[in-house]
């Protein structure tokens, strides 16, 4: 019988107790795997196949942090990109200028005696394989980036027909910084104006890549809306230290800008999505009058300044209705539409829009930051029958209902969507406030209750909704 000496002992004690810690460390550093939220698993339902018989089912978008983010990561793959197709740029020339230095070579060799001659083309046959010529681009993740998964879309496209832009895209990211470069735009008017020569497309663009690879189609929020527009738009020159625009040359403005913005998305429907139509509709502006049916005189509206009146918004409809085809959507939005003076000045807004504007409202958006008890539900859907038979098909936007008077927010959704079926012979969509939490700082705390949780997990606020189509009413 054989003895094992100690020190072998021993040292085979050492690496075992070596490899164990190793796996620990593994164990406790390795990251873990993301899990698939509850709201892109299969057996979760879906908000969209449950309402489909009813109405139609949308959400709005509310990420401005993440799509900074995504911008920043996708300039910085162009510039990866563009790096190396600079490199594979200078391989290429090398490449060429070795191979005209062969031919010169063999040229040459043609006059040495055969026995040089058989060697040196064996030397060519040993060189033809040139390591330059070897592509690794497959392999290279500049060429081929892998596409991480996105949750955002799967639930997106799972659980909505249609997808709200945010504050993303509202006049003041699109236009930007004040311009450093203006060009001539003839308007509808026959003169000539100076308008920016350059607007960052850049999150549109971002934004229609989202929808289409959701497999969702795309309502657009705002193309007018003079809050959230830089202050330069709206001054002489673009210089705020000078004096308002005239209105004929504000007119152009918001025409330039409306045409600008639609014809890129058509242009990007033609290109990206075979000529189809992703943009079911546009909101072209919203909350004109305060609830007791007077202007909306906000500090930030040089608009309602330069104007006196809500003639910007008629012309801003009429110019839309010129750049955008019959089969996509106007809308006018606005929020506490069941106050009834306030009803009355919007329904004669829209009926001037169509009448002196020349201009069509196709839809009224019923913005819907609720309570479990305000307002009056019978009211609220008194206000959307109304509205529908003053010729508009009724959008509920925006919908969240915050729990108040220690009220269940989720058992308010399950009645709230059981009234919008029993009134869905009047609404034609309803759209939720955001697809997930969000980081905001606009809001409240309390105006928060979102149907998926930060990391997509179900609320039972989505519960409810869930609930509320399975216990509907079938149409006739």
């Amino acid at each position: 019988m054989s003895v094992i000496p100690l020190e072998w002992l021993s040292m085979k004690k050492g690496i075992l107790s070596l490899l164990f810690y190793f796996t620990i460390l593994t164990l406790l550093f390795a990251a873990p795997a993301q899990r698939t939220p509850e709201s892109c698993r299969d057996s979760t339902p879906s908000l969209k196949d449950s309402y489909a018989r009813y109405f139609m089912i949308g959400a709005s978008c509310y990420a401005d942090s993440e799509e900074d983010v995504r911008i920043k990561d996708k300039e910085k793959e162009e510039k990866k990109q563009e790096k190396a197709a600079k490199k594979q740029e200078k391989a290429d020339k090398k490449k060429k200028k070795t191979s005209s230095s062969k031919k010169k070579q063999k040229k040459a060799g043609s006059s040495k005696s055969s026995k040089n001659s058989e060697s040196s083309d064996d030397s060519d046959r040993h060189d033809s394989f040139d390591y330059e010529d070897y592509d690794d681009s497959e392999d290279d993740d500049s060429y081929n980036p892998k596409e991480k998964s996105s949750f955002f879309i799967k639930t997106a496209g799972k659980h909505f027909a249609e997808l709200s832009s945010g504050n993303e895209l509202l006049p003041y990211r699109l236009l930007g910084k004040k311009p450093k470069k203006l060009v001539q735009f003839t308007a509808s008017d026959g003169y000539s104006y100076d308008v920016p020569a350059k607007w960052n497309s850049k999150y549109l663009t971002l934004f229609l890549e989202d929808a289409k690879k959701a497999g969702v189609q795309v309502r657009f929020h705002l193309l007018l809306c003079p809050e959230m527009t830089p202050e330069w738009f709206f001054f002489r020159g673009y210089d705020t230290a000078g004096r308002l625009v005239g209105i004929d040359e504000m007119n152009a403005r918001i025409e330039w800008y409306i045409k600008q913005v639609t014809v890129f998305i058509s242009d990007w429907e033609y290109e990206h999505n075979n000529g189809k139509s992703l943009v079911t509709s546009y909101d072209v502006l919203s909350e004109l009058f305060t609830d007791t049916g007077g202007y909306n005189m906000t500090p930030s509206n040089y608009l309602m300044k330069i104007y006196g009146d809500d003639h910007y918004a008629i012309k801003a409809f009429a110019f839309a209705s010129n750049c955008v085809p019959e089969s996509v959507k106007l809308c006018y939005c606005d929020h506490t539409l069941f106050e009834k003076k306030k009803a009355e000045k919007v329904k004669t807004f829209i009926s001037s829009v169509r009448s002196e504007g020349k201009g069509r409202v196709d839809q009224i958006g019923i913005i819907s930051h609720l309570t479990t008890d305000w307002p009056d539900r019978k009211s609220f859907f008194a206000t959307c029958k109304d509205l529908y038979s003053a010729g508009l098909e009724v959008q509920i936007q925006q919908l969240d209902i915050s729990a108040m008077k220690a009220k269940d927010s989720s058992k308010a959704y399950y009645e709230f969507m059981k009234d919008c079926i029993e009134n869905s012979d009047y609404i034609q969509g309803v759209s939720f406030r955001a697809v997930k939490a969000a980081e905001e700082t606009d809001f409240e705390d309390y105006m928060r209750a979102p149907l998926f949780s930060s990391d997509y997990s179900c609320t039972a606020n989505f519960d409810q909704v869930i609930q509320a189509g399975k216990n509907g009413i079938s149409k006739n």
